[in-house]
């Protein structure tokens, strides 16, 4: 088993924005969940991979929701990543040429194509070195003629309700 996994960000955002085309790295030791999330008020695309981890983090009055947080309270910290179906995506325009929206996958209707099932084979998969790199599968019923589908964006964010 790898010591690390390996999510490849693809976008068409500037690099300096810090939200364009990388690889992020997670310790496979630190990963405690892996869930598919779709759209919602939480979750702006279509559909959502969202990773949990085992690490805890501080939480100072007022994070993410105003004073209901008190101040010395210990969250989780969660890796969102968004999944699209282009490799051009901006929506922020970090280009300056015009904001490009994430393009939403088709309902996946097999059930082993679910984004968080390609984490879970990066996972356990024995790829002779020190990372694995998580690889899409394909949108819709999973065929050839479907789109493949990419990470588009990667979010690290903190939370109290874990």
């Amino acid at each position: 088993m790898a010591k690390f996994i390996k999510f490849p960000i693809t976008n068409g955002a500037t690099l300096g924005s810090g939200t364009g085309t990388r690889s992020v790295l997670l310790d496979v030791s630190k990963i405690e969940s892996v869930a598919d999330a779709v759209a919602g008020a939480a979750f702006p695309g279509a559909l959502s991979v969202v990773i949990t981890l085992s690490e805890y983090v501080g939480l100072e009055a007022g994070h993410a929701d105003g004073a209901t947080v008190p101040a010395g309270t210990v969250g989780g910290r969660i890796l969102t990543l968004l999944v699209g179906t282009n490799t051009v995506s901006d929506p922020a325009d970090t280009t300056g040429t015009g904001a490009v929206a994430i393009a939403d996958p088709a309902a996946i209707t097999v059930a082993g194509n679910m984004p968080s099932q390609s984490v879970n084979r990066a996972l356990t998969a024995n790829p002779g070195g020190v990372s694995s790199q998580v690889q899409l599968a394909k949108d819709g019923a999973g065929l050839l003629a479907n789109a493949q589908m990419y990470f588009a964006q990667a979010t690290f964010s903190s939370s109290n309700t874990i």
